[in-house]
């Protein structure tokens, strides 16, 4: 279970259960958000929050394949296959848990699936 800390500042389990995106999920760019690449990685902006992140080129190449055709659990099986030496259990972890992150930083939004 992940923590959390509360407004009072203690810490509570968060069920393992909650998902934030599943593996059906399309996901797409926020439309103002700010993408600059850089030589070996690349910067997300939001304007509206503040929110900045930065992205190693692995977190480049995922943010890049969510362009609102592709679900998530196509994006990791495209994944397993160019990387055949990484366990498809990792990359299926990381992915998740990347795409999560960058949904509940508002710098990936749920879309309707367009097909690839």
């Amino acid at each position: 279970p992940e923590k959390e800390v509360g407004k009072t500042g203690r810490c509570r389990v968060m069920p393992m259960e909650t998902k934030i995106v599943a593996r059906e999920d399309c996901l797409q760019p926020h439309p103002e958000l700010v993408f600059r690449k850089e030589e070996e990685g690349a910067f997300l902006f939001d304007p509206a929050t503040g929110n900045l992140k930065y992205l190693n080129a692995g977190g480049v190449n995922i943010y890049e394949l969510c362009d609102g055709r592709k679900t998530v659990g196509e994006i990791i099986a495209f994944l397993t296959a160019c990387y055949p030496e990484v366990a498809g259990g990792q990359i299926a972890a990381d992915t998740e848990s990347f795409c999560a992150e960058l949904v509940a930083m508002n710098f990936l939004i749920k879309s309707e699936c367009h097909g690839s």
